[in-house]
């Protein structure tokens, strides 16, 4: 495991602390944020994701959807294959 110093400057740090999950510590928070936005930009898993925010993937989950961030995206592309395969 890797330990990162970070500078993170003082409005921000601010801004972060006044996230959802009050009791929850600023690291904990920034790793979240962390795995939510690594996940978004499909950089992860939604297992590896809910992995680095220390969350269970049913909770992982339940956060995406409270922030109405969708599981997976559906693209047009994947749409024009389905109704393909549908008519054969």
């Amino acid at each position: 495991m890797y330990s990162i110093h970070l500078e993170i400057p003082d409005d921000i740090v601010l801004e972060v602390k006044s996230l959802p999950q009050r009791d929850t510590k600023i690291n904990d928070k920034l790793k979240l944020s962390l795995a939510v936005g690594m996940f978004v930009s499909q950089e992860i898993s939604l297992a590896k994701a809910a992995e680095l925010a220390k969350k269970n993937i049913s909770e992982f989950m339940n956060i995406l959807k409270d922030r109405d961030i969708p599981l997976f995206s559906y693209t047009e592309d994947m749409l024009e294959d389905d109704l393909k395969f549908a008519k054969r």
